[in-house]
């Protein structure tokens, strides 16, 4: 069996470098924002983490704590994830969605959940093997715009 090579750091701050290594994983029109960013990684209620392969930045996570109103503690919100295509089925998706889960403990959440979509193999799969289970087929997410 193979040692893993790959470490997942949680990010508390970004300087420039590392910013520029992350908005070469971001989808296309997302970039790293200094000031938004700074807020974001300043909100314990926020996770970004962030994969390394060799020293090489190769995946993301990031997610939200979404504190509830009822008997149920909290639920974390897993917004969004990506895992560079020359290191993807190495267990690094696996392993930044695991590090969800333990930040999800950590802060009282009882429930993580993700929205993809069905055309989204790569999700899908991902997902499954790390241990999510899929709800209902009608369920539909609608969007609302501000501003």
């Amino acid at each position: 069996m193979t040692e893993k090579t790959y470490q997942i750091q949680r990010l508390t701050a970004v300087d420039d470098a590392l910013a520029a290594q992350l908005n070469a994983q971001f989808d296309e029109g997302m970039s790293w924002d200094a000031e938004q960013g700074r807020l974001f990684l300043q909100n314990p209620d926020n996770l970004l983490a962030v994969a390394w392969w060799e020293g090489e930045l190769c995946g993301f996570v990031s997610a939200h704590r979404l504190q509830r109103f009822d008997q149920r503690r909290a639920e974390v919100l897993l917004y969004e994830i990506g895992v560079d295509e020359r290191f993807q089925r190495r267990g690094i998706g696996r392993a930044l969605v695991a590090e969800v889960i333990c930040w999800a403990g950590e802060v009282g959440a009882d429930e993580i959940w993700v929205l993809t979509n069905r055309s989204n193999t790569a999700a899908m799969a991902l997902y499954g093997s790390a241990g999510g289970e899929e709800d209902a087929p009608d369920v539909t997410m609608f969007t609302f715009r501000i501003g």
